[in-house]
């Protein structure tokens, strides 16, 4: 297995296979790069874009893809993704940053949700297409996925899914087989501010693990950006989770923290736990384990 830091600052943390910098994140700001560090983009959820070209937010009968819509589960507002400025701007950001790092990994290029593609853009663009509705919005999707590797090149390229294995292809135009051809590895956010249950987190790896024919590394959340440290798992149920998906067969596990310090913090809790490791023996996480114990030696 390998395992890697999602991170919101350009600060490299020893003890991972992959350092990932959240260049742009859905707020729509964005960073500078580190040439040392692989680099996510968050593509058509744009807080900012969206604020300052509201005729360019995705559309459905349920109203738009923005926060303040309560009959979706939307954590940011997302832009059309038939908007030609807009394709134009993530793809020259996609490949300007790829020439400069370690490789790319992308969230957000998905449809909002179930429902949209009815703005005037999509409706032209569907009925021209001549496909069926589920299938064009798919296929959007695959498009522009197929457009940023182009930008990236030869450099790893990371394509980041929504943690719904049974319905991403209704829902988000997700075709798993068809984003396969572009992707190095699938990066599935399980970020959640518990992990009370594991064993949900496990199904949902074990899921897919069975469907994608490329790497997938899920995603455990520490800390970030702004959350209080009380609301919060600590180390325990993070780490017990890692080790009951680590025995999935799933190819890595990647953490998110706000900045360095904290996940830093987070090592160091995980390294200072001895009877959690100990009692964690036998769950079948056994790299999980064997990362701790790297941690440990850095940390000495």
């Amino acid at each position: 297995m390998k395992f890697g830091m999602f991170i919101y600052e350009p600060t490299p943390v020893e003890g991972f296979d992959l350092q990932v910098y959240r260049l742009k994140s859905e707020r729509g700001i964005v960073g500078t790069p580190n040439p040392e560090m692989t680099t996510n983009i968050a593509c058509f959820g744009d807080n900012n874009m969206a604020s300052k070209h509201p005729d360019w937010v995705a559309q459905s009968a349920n109203g738009p893809a923005l926060r303040t819509n309560k009959k979706y589960n939307l954590r940011w507002d997302i832009v059309c993704n038939q908007e030609k400025q807009m394709i134009d701007y993530m793809l020259d950001l996609i490949e300007k940053t790829a020439d400069s790092t370690k490789g790319i990994t992308v969230s957000s290029m998905h449809v909002a949700d179930h429902g949209f593609c009815t703005c005037p853009r999509c409706k032209a663009a569907h009925a021209k297409s001549g496909m069926e509705l589920l299938e064009w919005r798919a296929q959007t999707v695959t498009d522009f996925i197929g457009a940023a590797k182009e930008r990236v090149k030869n450099k790893p390229f990371y394509v980041g899914l929504l943690p719904d294995p049974v319905n991403c292809y209704e829902r988000f135009g997700l075709d798993l087989d068809a984003l396969a051809e572009y992707a190095t590895a699938f990066v599935v956010p399980h970020w959640s501010k518990t992990y009370a249950s594991p064993w949900y987190f496990e199904s949902l790896s074990r899921g897919f693990k069975k469907l994608l024919k490329k790497p997938v590394y899920p995603g455990l959340y520490i800390r970030g950006p702004g959350d209080d440290p009380s609301e919060l798992e600590n180390h325990t149920q993070i780490l017990k989770t890692a080790c009951r998906i680590a025995r999935t067969g799933v190819d890595g596990l990647i953490f998110l923290a706000a900045n360095a310090q904290i996940m830093k913090d987070f090592q160091k809790a995980c390294v200072e736990d001895v009877k959690l490791r100990e009692d964690l023996e036998g769950y079948g996480g056994k790299p999980v384990l064997d990362l701790v114990d790297k941690w440990e030696s850095i940390l000495k």
